[in-house]
């Protein structure tokens, strides 16, 4: 009976340890083509044409472009924490130089990027949540997988 209840045990126990394993996050999974599905700047609605732009993330940059302009910022994620942070930093476009901090979250092929700035005027903290409010001075930006 022993030997029974220890390897119920083990097959449970093993069991929680493979769905713990696949709520890892795969840097990886964020790589590729995005398309925005809605967006928040500081508590006020994205303009709809600022959502047209293509968005392409490789393993350490993201590319934002539209019909006028491009922005590239490197990025780095710190997986340890969560929600998961990211730093970026502009490398090419109109935020080149400035500094963003923020939390990141990836559902299937959806993704949530909320953020803070050192652009003056939108200079907050990194969100601890998922919004966007003229308080917290932050960017909340959702996107789909582009198929």
């Amino acid at each position: 009976m022993k030997l029974f209840v220890a390897a119920i045990s083990f097959v449970v126990f093993a069991g929680f340890a493979v769905a713990e394993e696949k709520k890892k996050f795969d840097p990886a999974s964020i790589q590729g083509k995005w398309k925005f599905t809605g967006g928040t700047k500081t508590g006020t609605k994205a303009e709809e044409t600022s959502l047209k732009a293509e968005v392409t993330i490789t393993k350490d940059t993201i590319t934002i472009k539209d019909a006028t302009e491009t922005h590239v910022m490197s990025f780095k994620l710190d997986v340890t924490k969560s929600p998961i942070e990211i730093n970026m930093e502009g490398k090419e476009g109109p935020a080149k130089g400035s500094m963003g901090e923020g939390i990141i979250e990836i559902d299937g092929d959806t993704l949530k990027l909320a953020y803070s700035t050192n652009i003056p005027g939108f200079d907050g903290k990194r969100p601890t949540k998922f919004e966007s409010t003229k308080d917290n001075k932050a960017f909340l930006f959702m996107l789909k997988k582009a198929k």
